[in-house]
């Protein structure tokens, strides 16, 4: 079995993840998740193959 590759995409609002989670609603399957912790909202689309989110992702050792 192959594994399935994503693109990540960051979007400044939730507002314009939450357009791309309406845009695919009823055509692809996706898996929506909302963080208290972070105030993110973060769509997985399958149909697409793209990880849609708000969250500002730093790498380890980053202080930006």
């Amino acid at each position: 079995m192959s594994a399935i590759k994503f693109d990540f995409e960051h979007f400044d609002s939730q507002e314009d993840v939450r357009r791309h989670i309406q845009d695919c609603e009823g055509r692809h399957s996706q898996q929506v998740a909302y963080s208290t912790f972070h105030d993110a909202l973060t769509q997985i689309c399958y149909g697409c193959r793209r990880i849609r989110s708000n969250i500002i992702i730093y790498k380890h050792g980053d202080n930006n």
